[in-house]
């Protein structure tokens, strides 16, 4: 029996189908849990499985190896067993920087976030972060770990971004929900993207209370502590305008021209995002298109 909130089997079917056919933009084959843990809708597991069996038996999607596909997608699966090795030499690398990260005071939590589904990256990526600060801290955050990649020479530079550091996401602790950041319209990637995060360290239940001001789990109140004591000093009060009034002036000119002008790029009390190159729009567009071209096959 379907869920109460889903409204048919048809629904059901193209909702499923609309989580592997976003995926196969990045050439990423599902398992039956993935696919379960990306819908937006109160099912089982088992629910959908039996769904993804009737869309393999009317010839929507492939399965093999445990894994689900478009149709004459078959190479996907490679792809995804060769991603994921690239992934583990990764994190192996990030688990490092973070070993690093942590010890400043003022790191609450260290997300590894730059690819749609885990363990996704391509071998020549760089590794993308999202760290979450004390409240406050954004800045002095951002010069300490900053500074330790610049000093170990891992930033990445356009020619070269293999394995490099990317530290260009920081939220404040004091408010972490990300709706602001949304496209106005249709925005499919920031939904997926907000759900592939690996968590790599976490104190006093930030990353708890991440996920409850972000709704990804229901019925859970959480309290993360904050010191109020580090937050109120007025000689850190001091330090942190002083380091940003230092980044700002060594900032780019391109980001500066695109400072809360854009998709990408956002600089306020409580988040720092320096993405100058902010891709959603284009994925959105595409995804669109490769649904409209899926569901008129299968009509």
């Amino acid at each position: 029996m379907l869920n109460s909130n889903i409204k048919n089997e048809k629904e059901f079917k193209e909702a499923t189908t609309c989580v592997i056919v976003f995926f196969d933009l990045f050439d990423y084959p599902l398992t039956a849990y993935e696919v379960w843990k990306y819908l937006n809708k109160r099912v089982t597991l088992n629910e959908v499985i039996d769904v993804l069996d009737d869309l393999r038996a009317s010839g929507t999607i492939n399965k093999e190896n445990g894994f689900f596909f478009l149709p004459e997608r078959r190479e996907i699966l490679t792809i995804r067993s060769l991603r994921h090795n690239y992934s583990l030499r990764k994190i192996k690398i990030a688990r490092r920087f973070t070993g690093l990260f942590k010890i400043f005071p003022f790191v609450r939590a260290v997300i590894l976030a730059n690819s749609y589904g885990q363990n996704n990256m391509r071998d020549g990526s760089d590794i993308d972060f999202l760290i979450i600060t004390a409240p406050k801290r954004l800045w002095l955050t951002r010069l300490f770990c900053t500074g330790i990649a610049k000093l170990t020479n891992s930033r990445p530079t356009e020619k070269n971004k293999r394995d490099k550091i990317c530290l260009s996401f920081y939220l404040s602790a004091e408010n972490m929900n990300l709706d602001e950041f949304k496209l106005a319209e249709s925005d499919p990637a920031f939904f997926y993207w907000l759900r592939s995060f690996i968590l790599l360290y976490n104190k006093d239940n930030t990353y708890e209370q991440f996920l409850a001001d972000n709704k990804l789990f229901l019925d859970v109140s959480v309290k993360s502590k904050n010191n109020q004591f580090l937050s109120k000093s007025n000689f850190l009060n001091y330090l942190e305008k002083l380091a940003a009034r230092l980044q700002l002036a060594i900032m780019s000119q391109p980001l500066k021209k695109a400072v809360n002008n854009s998709d990408g790029v956002v600089i306020n009390n409580r988040a720092l995002k320096l993405y100058l190159h902010d891709r959603r729009r284009e994925y959105a567009e595409k995804y669109g298109n490769r649904l409209r071209q899926v569901f008129t096959e299968n009509n």
